[in-house]
């Protein structure tokens, strides 16, 4: 907390906040488990005091997972224990050096997936037996902005447009005298041909073909004016004399066809304006759009351009300057088998799919196939058609989809309900929309405006919807200049934000990176759960500025409270605020990316983590002092974005296109920013300073009030998803902190900040200031409600409007304060699972089982079982944790239970409660609650596993309980429990006593019993080394057994006993290591010596042992060990036998029962 500093005489308060959960200190030695968790670092050994403690860390209980159940039961008599998360690792190997695959991470779009026989197999649901892999599809449709809407004009996708959905300015290029000149002219409130201009009007600039016009409700060419009349132009031509004759010829050639539609040429005319150039030798022309009321705004600026021009450059039709541009809708995955594509009007088979439809065909032709890469959209309903080749569908599940682009429909693509959206139905339903982009209706079109050629259209519907996939064959991108769209192929990674900039400085790219936040949580919890802000408060005495810093949830209001809130953080590496030292900048991870035999825990940074959520990632520029020191965090980089233009993706235009590359320029919709911090419209409009500007979460669909009130726009956590990033060979799938980019070949923009203009600075904020005179004034504080967010930065300072970019210099005024504030987001973060296959992503049981079986899922390479065996490694390694006890609950397989029983022995100082896998009647492994366990079959499989140690027991059969957060009851390992048995039998006696019978082992958390164990079973299982849990009439559920799985007749084949030697042991090595590098005398082994008799005569006392004898002298210290600084000792131990077979004789007389 930071220190109060005193500069004069009086009180000084600080508001210090207790009410919250305190965490409690480890006490004593943890248990170490290992298992899943809802969040939380992976593959770090982390120690907790409380269950409350571990709640914090990785989340609460929810049903399903036993790890946390496991820990829950342990802690509620513990005060100390471990837990390693596990995530995907894929083969737990670093990763392909040239590609970036970690191999069995993640998933392939696609490929074959897990069947109902465990095995991999071919798609049930699907004619896969054509050999066609499922692909990753980019669903999109041509969009234009609305009236008043600059969503995509700002980003740099559209040229500006009022009415974008009819092309509302004058299109006008020409070049020398005699080429053609195309003039679109805007709607009068009756739609054209396409849904584009109401009349288009043609007209040559010297001979004698005349003017022609087309539009006007048909697709027929018109003659408007025939003779050598055309319009001339010459480099001298100026404003007037283009006007002169435009006008001209429009009054003569169009008046008569503008009349018969009931058009107004007087009207037309006077919303026409020219402007000519100063110095540039270019003409503007600009048009109202008529259709609106008050002559509505000015439309694109057209430019007679003398330098020279042709239709084939004509804006109009190339889907720039204000034409229609192709927008990302969707991502949706195929699984093998099945071709994604859309019915349309121009696909020579737009009909239904059937099975055979998937025909391997040759590159590009759809003739063996039903639709294609570009489908028809009904423009009433923005419906439009996909078609599943190959898939077999029923009923339930049609091979035919209709469903709207329109986020308001029921027939919402992106509802939830019309696309499956669940990864584990991929196959049964054909598909899976994996990310999707909701745009109101309200501030885009779905038109073909600009971008289709007139006369397109086919009874109100338009070739306008596309799914396309990666350019190059699947698998089969090699260069920089394509992608693996289908590759997941990657280990977990954690969410991170974009980087966090200063004010620009003068820099390329603007800003200095300053920092980064990085979630603390492994796996995609970091990014889909929160986001973060930064309020700047100005500068303190030393000129660094400083600023809060708050973790927000993902859904959460702009005026909600923060999860976490740190105020007073400055830039300044030597203040106790230093936001690295605040919030810790300190990473700790396991380095898979290592060679094998070099793998481990590495500590990366100075400052440990305090904050609950994030840590933080300093620049090298601010670690390294290049940053100014008045810099502030005013901005961050454009997040992470899709590549999915240029030469990425497949295409085939057809004839309907106006240019043949138009569908390849794809773009995701641009980052959600705030436009202004205003609520209200009229006279109602007043600032809300709650609001923050940077990242908008909630739905963005009032052209007149931008920042009203409404719900979360769920089109945020596509933004904030996934997606690859680690291939290295090819373009990656997304890419982020990359401002500076080059593009690539064919205009792919790569760099993040350039890229939609998604970079964000409080320098965007086009505010008003309180002087026309002094361009130093700083931003007026009444006039917020004027300030504009301007997302392409292009504020020219106005003397006389009193406009310009907010400065760093408007926080001197105080109340400026509360508007400078930003929300930004924390992106990412992947669990490296399989999605497709329930038992992969869970990593469970089942899944370590599959891995073994079938040697195609990676068998010990198999991510289920690498990720545990790589978790054993860790808490295997003493050097990592210290445990006395190790519990993996759930986890049965000898490939995993074996591994952890050589860990433990490794170890020599814990103890392995082993859940065993179990057998039904007909000897099959039980993996569902339908199966009824057989105990005869379980005991007879454990019995050929020939295990033969002390350092593990083992115990049977599952459990019944309720798990604490949901209230619900849930069948468990047997594990879960019995670790509550121990640390309960270690309070209420210690670890040298048996965690069995009614004393200790019982379990009163526990409902049930798998089933129900009479005399021979508790015989049988007792012979097997299985410790039974078991009922007795009108006891509880209780532990029946501390056997180890020793075979020979030893004091350690019992529990109590390895536990006792295990904890004398440890005590004993304590102490040694206090007498490292003390000299090698005889003094000091009498005084290791009489150090040690203490803690075995409270053994004693404690009946942990009957007799022991401490040999620590010259007798076994030799001088050759004196020579080499060795000291060696012996302990004998007699342990006290626990009592577990009581016989008593009787005899029945008349008199009644007597005892011999």
């Amino acid at each position: 907390m930071a220190r109060l500093t005193f500069k004069s005489a009086g009180v000084s308060t600080q508001e210090i906040d207790l009410s919250g959960p305190t965490s409690l200190p480890p006490q004593g030695i943890p248990a170490g488990i290992i298992g899943t968790s809802l969040e939380g670092p992976a593959f770090v050994p982390l120690t907790f005091g409380s269950f409350s403690d571990f709640s914090t860390i990785f989340g609460a209980t929810d049903g399903k997972k036993f790890g946390p159940l496991a820990v829950n039961a342990w802690m509620r008599s513990a005060g100390a224990g471990t837990y390693i998360r596990v995530l995907g690792v894929g083969d737990g190997k670093k990763r392909n050096a040239s590609t970036g695959v970690v191999t069995n991470a993640g998933f392939s779009v696609g490929d074959k997936t897990v069947q109902d026989n465990g095995l991999l197999g071919n798609n049930p649901f699907s004619n896969e037996t054509l050999g066609v892999k499922g692909r990753t599809y980019f669903l999109g449709t041509f969009m234009s902005e609305s009236n008043g809407s600059t969503i995509f004009s700002e980003a740099g996708i559209q040229q500006a447009n009022t009415f974008a959905t009819r092309v509302d300015a004058i299109n006008l290029l020409v070049g020398a005298q005699n080429s053609e000149v195309q003039i679109s002219i805007p709607h009068f409130g009756v739609p054209g041909p396409g849904g584009a201009a109401a009349l288009y009007i043609k007209l040559n600039t010297g001979d004698s073909t005349g003017v022609t016009a087309q539009g006007l409700g048909s697709a027929t060419a018109r003659t408007i004016g025939v003779g050598t009349s055309g319009l001339t132009l010459s480099t001298t031509s100026d404003a007037n004399t283009v006007r002169t004759q435009l006008l001209a010829l429009i009054n003569t050639g169009v008046s008569q066809a503008l009349t018969t539609q009931g058009g107004d040429v007087a009207n037309l005319i006077s919303r026409i304006t020219f402007e000519e150039g100063t110095g540039d030798g270019k003409i503007t022309i600009k048009a109202r759009n008529p259709g609106l009321a008050g002559n509505g705004a000015y439309g694109n600026p057209i430019r007679i351009d003398d330098t020279g021009g042709s239709m084939a450059n004509d804006g109009a039709l190339s889907g720039e300057a204000g034409g229609a541009v192709p927008i990302l809708r969707g991502v949706l995955l195929a699984p093998s088998g099945v071709i994604l594509h859309l019915s349309g009007n121009n696909m020579a088979a737009p009909g239904a799919p059937g099975v055979a439809d998937t025909a391997i065909a040759t590159s590009g032709d759809l003739m063996g196939r039903k639709g294609g890469v570009t489908g028809s959209v009904d423009l009433s309903s923005q419906n439009f058609v996909m078609l599943m080749n190959g898939f077999k569908g029923d009923a339930s599940n049609p091979t035919i989809i209709t469903a709207s682009f329109d986020m308001h429909s029921t027939d919402y693509f992106g509802n939830g309900v019309v696309f499956n959206t669940d990864p584990l139905r991929i196959e049964e339903k054909g598909h899976f929309l994996y990310a999707k982009y909701d745009i109101a209706p309200s501030v885009s079109n779905v038109t073909g405006s600009g971008a289709i050629t007139p006369g397109s259209e086919n009874s109100g519907k338009l070739d306008i919807a596309f799914l396309l996939t990666g350019s190059q064959v699947r698998g089969g991108a090699t260069t920089a200049e394509h992608a693996d769209y289908e590759d997941f192929q990657d280990r977990f990674t954690h969410a991170e934000s974009p980087s966090i900039i200063s004010q620009d400085y003068g820099t390329t790219p603007a800003g200095y990176d300053l920092f980064k936040l990085v979630s603390l949580d492994s796996g995609e919890s970091g990014g889909k759960k929160y986001k973060a802000s930064i309020k700047l408060k100005g500068y303190n005495e030393n000129n660094y500025g400083t600023f809060t810093l708050e973790i927000r949830k993902l859904e959460s209001a702009d005026d909600e409270k923060a999860l976490e809130s740190h105020s007073g953080l400055t830039l300044d590496p030597g203040a106790a605020n230093y936001i690295g030292r605040v919030i810790g900048d300190q990473h700790i991870f396991f380095d898979f990316d290592n060679d094998t035999e070099s793998q481990k825990l590495v500590v990366d940074g100075v400052h440990p983590s305090r904050s609950r959520y994030v840590r933080v990632e300093l620049s090298d520029a601010l670690k390294k002092k290049e940053v100014p020191v008045d810099a502030l965090p005013f901005g961050f980089r454009g997040p992470a974005h899709l590549n999915t233009s240029g030469s990425l993706l497949s295409g085939d235009n057809g004839s309907v296109y106006a240019s043949t590359d138009l569908i390849q320029r794809v773009s995701e919709p641009p980052f959600p920013m705030r436009i202004n911090i205003t609520q209200g419209t009229g006279f109602d409009k007043e600032v809300n300073s709650d609001l923050y500007w940077g990242m908008k979460t909630d739905i963005y669909e009032n052209l007149l009030d931008p920042s009203a009130p409404s719900a979360f726009d769920e089109s945020i956590r596509s933004y904030v998803k996934h997606f690859p990033k680690h291939r290295k060979s090819v373009t990656p799938f997304a890419i982020g902190n990359n401002a500076g980019s080059a593009d690539l070949v064919g205009g792919t923009v790569l760099d993040c900040d350039r890229f939609n203009n998604n970079r964000f600075s409080l320098e965007k904020i086009k505010i008003v200031t309180g002087s026309a005179a002094d361009s130093n004034k700083s931003a007026d504080v009444n006039k917020w409600d004027q300030a504009v967010y301007v997302r392409d930065g292009n504020i020219v300072e106005d003397h006389t409007t009193k406009t310009r970019k907010f400065k760093s210099k408007d926080l001197k005024i105080t109340s400026n304060l509360k508007f400078a504030k930003f929300t930004f987001p924390i992106q990412g973060g992947f669990d490296g699972t399989n999605i497709y296959n329930k038992d992969k992503y869970e990593l469970n049981n089942n899944a370590t089982r599959r891995e073994i079986v079938d040697t195609a899922q990676g068998e010990l390479a198999g991510p289920t079982v690498a990720a545990y065996r790589k978790a054993i490694d860790i808490m295997g390694s003493k050097v990592d944790s210290d445990i006395q006890l190790l519990a993996i609950p759930g986890i049965r397989h000898p490939s995993v239970t074996d591994y952890a029983i050589s860990a433990v022995e490794s170890r020599f100082d814990s103890l392995y409660i082993m859940d065993i896998e179990e057998r039904d009647v007909a000897n099959a492994i039980v993996t569902s609650s339908v199966q009824s366990r057989h105990v005869l079959n379980t005991v007879n499989e454990f019995k050929n596993r020939t295990l033969d140690t002390s350092f593990a027991a083992a115990y049977f059969p599952d459990l019944t309980t309720t798990d604490p957060t949901t209230n619900t009851l849930i069948t468990v390992p047997p594990s879960v429990a019995i670790l509550g048995a121990y640390s309960f039998n270690d309070i209420e006696g210690h670890p040298w006593t048996a965690p069995a019978g009614f004393s200790r082992g019982s379990l009163t958390e526990v409902e049930e019993t798998a089933i129900r164990l009479n005399r021979t079973n508790l015989d049988d299982l007792y012979d097997a080394d299985i410790n039974p849990v078991t009922a007795f009439p009108g006891t509880g559920i209780t532990v029946w057994g501390q056997k180890t799985l020793l075979q020979s007749s030893s004091a350690l084949d019992r529990v109590n006993v390895r536990r006792l030697l295990i904890d004398v042991r440890r005590k004993v090595r304590n102490i040694a290591n206090t007498l490292l590098f003390e000299p090698n005398r005889s003094e000091t082994l009498e005084k290791f010596s009489s150090l040690v008799n203490p803690i075995l005569q409270k053994v004693q006392s404690e009946s942990g042992v009957d007799r022991y004898k401490v040999v620590i002298d010259t007798t076994t210290t030799t001088q050759a060990d004196v020579e080499n600084n060795t000291i060696r000792g012996k302990i004998y131990l007699q342990p006290t036998r626990t009592v577990e077979f009581v016989a008593l004789d009787f005899v029945v007389t008349n008199a009644g029962g007597v005892l011999l």
